[in-house]
């Protein structure tokens, strides 16, 4: 299948068109008489492009993407909304994307964490519509069953779910490209019939060339929520931790990936949210054994009102102090370097930032065990010491036995300033 243009149309408002047209025509997705339009205007495409099974579609040096979560093989929970009687315990996995640029041609993006003025990338108003994400133009993910919104809102099958992302980060990538990420904490549900489905996620840079990645995941009826998957961190005490005892948890920091290197935000106090270093952590630990991962998926505590919506497990209070994430006690994520929020004040290096993730899910992978993913958008600025040229960022997962796992990454310092500076703001 092939699609040709005109010289006049834009790129980026075509691609929906184009995915749902490959999704039918080689993916085997939909059946006759099911098929639903996007809710975006199809136009002529700008390229010749050629979409064939299991490659995607094809462009010289176009983008190239991955779902980096779930995993392939993994399963997840369905969730326990319904359509009209929705349910924060949602699915609770995390959708994470890693956009990886190989030549001068940008993506467009606006980063952003969970801080305000900004609070991340999500736009309802846009998601329930299937609309373009404002601040991600170029992105598209699609799922071929409903989800079901928290409110009971039923979300539309092969409709763009790119406006549900809530953060995005950047680095730099050796070469002339750069890597962004984008995370989503899924708060929706799937509906009770469904087993298995397709996610579909694509990016569109400034030329008009596209990268694609699809995965199957199945859906795992024995726990009825993300939340059912661990045991909430309010139930357990705080074990001591044990570093390199047998059975610790498999623990991976997955972005940033070295040799990238990371901007480091404006140093002065014109710092905020949006010339901060806005690079992306995304932390993965397996337990083993009788060990589990104590975290609210959703954000949610017994006793606690979360000031922020439902979904984001940010634990900003705890962050000055270097106490732990409430939603996630395990987890302590640390720098070798200061780390200076807007408004001058500075958590030390070596202290522990884990407070200031955004989201967090959990997955079961292919050999049942149950995968916890925490990310976090930098949304501060790195102070190094003198003669310091490098970044070391270290991560440490403890289970609920006091067994704790460790990964660490050594990190270049970019000649880019902020994060944003590697990505031209959408249009």
């Amino acid at each position: 299948m092939s699609l040709v243009s005109s010289v006049n149309s834009h790129p980026s408002r075509a691609l929906a068109a184009v995915l749902f047209a490959s999704l039918l025509a080689v993916s085997g997705l939909a059946h006759a008489g099911e098929a639903r339009a996007p809710r975006v205007h199809p136009v002529q495409f700008l390229n010749l492009l050629r979409i064939t099974p299991h490659n995607g579609a094809k462009g010289a040096l176009a983008p190239i993407v991955r779902i980096v979560s779930p995993l392939a093989d993994s399963s997840v929970a369905p969730g326990e909304g319904r359509s009209g009687a929705g349910s924060p315990a949602g699915a609770g996995f995390l959708v994470n994307l890693e956009v990886v640029t190989r030549d001068a041609t940008p993506i467009a993006l606006r980063e952003a964490t969970i801080a305000p003025p900004l609070f991340g990338i999500r736009h309802v108003d846009q998601l329930n519509a299937g609309a373009l994400n404002p601040d991600a133009p170029g992105l598209y993910v699609f799922f071929d069953c409903d989800l079901i919104a928290p409110d009971g809102t039923v979300l539309r099958k092969f409709n763009n779910f790119a406006s549900a992302f809530n953060v995005a980060g950047t680095d730099d990538t050796p070469g002339e490209g750069i890597t962004a990420w984008f995370g989503w904490h899924v708060l929706e549900s799937v509906p009770e019939d469904v087993d298995e489905f397709t996610l579909t996620a694509a990016f569109v840079d400034e030329d008009g060339r596209i990268g694609l990645d699809r995965i199957k995941l199945q859906v795992d009826h024995s726990a009825s929520s993300g939340q059912a998957l661990t045991p909430a961190p309010e139930a357990l005490p705080n074990p001591t931790p044990h570093e390199g005892e047998p059975g610790a948890p498999e623990v991976e920091l997955i972005a940033p990936r070295a040799p990238t290197s990371l901007a480091l935000g404006a140093q002065d106090n014109t710092l905020g949210a949006s010339n901060a270093a806005l690079f992306f952590l995304h932390v993965s630990a397996v337990a083993d054994g009788d060990g589990e991962i104590a975290l609210s998926e959703n954000g949610l505590r017994q006793g606690f009102a979360n000031p922020l919506p439902v979904g984001l497990i940010l634990d900003g209070t705890q962050l000055a102090a270097g106490n732990v994430n409430r939603n996630i006690p395990g987890l302590e994520v640390t720098f070798d370097a200061d780390l200076l929020r807007p408004g001058g004040s500075v958590v030390p290096a070596g202290r522990n930032l884990a407070a200031a993730f955004d989201i967090a899910g959990s997955e079961i992978d292919a050999e049942g065990r149950v995968r916890v993913t925490a990310d976090w958008v930098v949304g501060g600025a790195l102070r190094l010491a003198p003669n310091q040229d490098s970044v070391t960022i270290t991560a440490k997962v403890t289970d609920t036995l006091g067994r704790t796992g460790v990964a660490r990454s050594h990190l270049r310092v970019s000649p880019a300033p902020t994060g944003q500076a590697l990505t031209p703001e959408p249009r």
